[in-house]
């Protein structure tokens, strides 16, 4: 399984790590296609089957209903970490270790949306996929050495996504990532594909036009404690965390190392593109 790097974290820039900083997506899609074997998400036919599904499904090891909701699966990822019970957050040194993790965490979207195109997914991907596509992601990120990946849901929205709570030690700051695997249903324009960004503290906004602009933040959270509590009912969010600034704040509150990301960033100094962020 691979936590490698593709992109050049020197082409991210993040000038200051605040609530609704956003990796460029669109550019990112155009760097991708040197590592998905030229593959544009913009125009992936999920009637022709592209590229390698080996390499993909190297960074998305669980993938589809089957592997999501399979009790033997859920448990296995969960047990990989005995040691923990409850909420936590990655404990970071600085701002550049957020980009490597957000990075990680565009990168596996990204091929789960190639994944998810090529059988689609539910007959509709990304429509009507949030759920999967999240729990999808949530355990992917997991088995690859973040245990404190979670799903989050709005009730209130109907729309999930996956969150990474961290700590950035030298900074003093709080906060999570936001990965949300099927963003671009959100929009009208549904250009939006594979959303990453930050979220600061234990309670903020994420808004689009879905459900007229309502706020998704969540009130229901699934994490490696209701996996191992709850391993075949992983869909009923009656068994999630339902307090999410309870659930933020435990995890802010228990730091877990994360081990470092695999060397081997491919040399991309030839390309002129540039990576950028922008404000969600």
């Amino acid at each position: 399984m691979h936590r490698k790097l593709l992109i050049d974290p020197k082409k991210v820039n993040i000038p200051e790590v605040r609530d609704g900083m956003s990796l460029d997506t669109a550019v990112l899609e155009e760097e991708m296609k040197l590592y998905n074997g030229g593959i544009d998400l913009s125009t992936l036919d999920p009637e022709h089957s592209q590229g390698d599904e080996r390499l993909f499904k190297q960074y998305v090891p669980v993938f589809g209903i089957k592997d999501v909701y399979s009790t033997k699966n859920i448990l296995k990822t969960a047990n990989k970490y005995p040691d923990i019970d409850g909420p936590c957050a990655m404990s970071l040194k600085d701002t550049s270790e957020l980009e490597e993790h957000m990075i990680i965490g565009y990168q596996t979207a990204h091929f789960h949306y190639i994944l998810g195109r090529k059988h689609n997914l539910r007959g509709s991907f990304p429509r009507l996929c949030c759920g999967v596509s999240s729990l999808s992601i949530m355990m992917s990120l997991m088995t690859v050495g973040y245990p404190n990946a979670a799903y989050a849901y709005s009730k209130t929205c109907d729309h999930g996504y996956v969150i990474l709570p961290f700590i950035i030690r030298n900074e003093n700051i709080l906060g999570s990532i936001l990965i949300d695997p099927t963003s671009n249903q959100l929009w009208k324009a549904e250009n939006i594909r594979n959303a990453v960004m930050i979220k600061i503290g234990t309670e903020w906004e994420y808004r689009a036009d879905w459900q007229n602009g309502g706020n998704m933040f969540p009130d229901r959270i699934c994490s490696i404690d209701i996996m191992r509590k709850a391993p075949e009912d992983i869909s009923e969010t009656a068994y999630y965390h339902k307090d999410a600034r309870v659930y933020l704040t435990e995890a802010f509150n228990n730091p877990v190392m994360i081990e470092p990301l695999a060397s081997g960033c491919p040399d991309t100094s030839d390309i002129s593109q540039t990576v950028g962020v922008h404000n969600g």
